[in-house]
């Protein structure tokens, strides 16, 4: 429950970091069309059985996921 409470406690994006997540996600090819720019914290609750590997991209080419 308190993994799950850590986004609303963590301060906005700034416009730089805002920009970053946003260009991420565009070179990702998982920036959504009606989303101009990303304004939420990247932010997901893995489960507590997770093991380091996925925990850490668990694949040869990392990239984000859409929420």
């Amino acid at each position: 429950m308190m993994a799950r409470r850590i986004p609303s406690i963590l301060p906005d994006l700034t416009f730089e970091e805002a920009l970053e997540v946003t260009k991420i996600h565009s070179i990702a090819g998982t920036l959504l069309k009606d989303t101009p720019i990303i304004t939420k914290r990247p932010y997901r609750a893995p489960h507590h059985t997770v093991s380091a590997s996925s925990l850490v991209g668990g694949g040869r080419i990392p990239k984000p996921r859409r929420n």
